[in-house]
């Protein structure tokens, strides 16, 4: 499927951004930026990237890391798993290369040694539990619904930390036509 967008061709692909639509009525995803990672004949799998969970890693496996990291919501898919992008590239084994600089997973344990010998530090990783996923067709009838804007991957929105941020920011890096939607209110008749 092709969505044209800002005048580039982005096919829907690991990699992209999914930006709901600011009135999209699904609570889950409402005002929600999604890093795609796989999109595969089978379906699609994400992560939202702007929902903070209200608990931390050393909650969930307590012991297995050295530093305590936070826990974003991926999504409402599996929430017993639990999933982590980074910026350590191959410096961690088994990741899988999303683009731009960005990896999906991989072996935990290289996280300690890699922040204990300095070479990344704790901002290079985003943790979380559960994921969002799609059906066969599922995303790309979203998609022609306009449920979603599709973008290229911006690493840094992808990794930041200013969870509250990363919507508002991803809407305004869609261009001047979007810009104006970023401050949008929850609901459209408070307009």
């Amino acid at each position: 499927m092709k969505v044209w967008f800002k005048h580039y061709d982005f096919r829907l692909g690991s990699g992209k951004l999914l930006i709901s639509e600011p009135f999209l009525a699904d609570p889950n995803f409402r005002k929600t930026v999604i890093l795609l990672c796989e999109h595969e004949e089978e379906g699609s799998v994400g992560f939202v990237l702007n929902r903070m969970a209200n608990f931390c890693t050393d909650e969930i496996i307590p012991g297995l890391l050295k530093f305590n990291f936070p826990i974003f919501y991926g999504g409402p898919v599996e929430e017993n798993s639990l999933h982590f992008i980074h910026t350590c590239g191959n410096e961690i084994p088994h990741s899988l290369h999303i683009g731009n600089g960005l990896f999906w997973g991989g072996e935990l344990e290289a996280i300690n040694h890699l922040i204990t010998e300095g070479k990344a530090l704790p901002q290079n990783f985003k943790f979380f539990i559960g994921y969002s996923g799609w059906g066969v067709g599922q995303l790309e009838s979203e998609i022609e619904q306009k449920a979603w804007w599709l973008d290229k991957l911006n690493t840094n929105i992808a990794i930041s930390s200013e969870w509250g941020q990363i919507w508002p920011l991803a809407v305004k890096n869609l261009g001047q036509d979007f810009a104006y939607l970023a401050n949008a209110p929850e609901d459209f008749l408070w307009n």
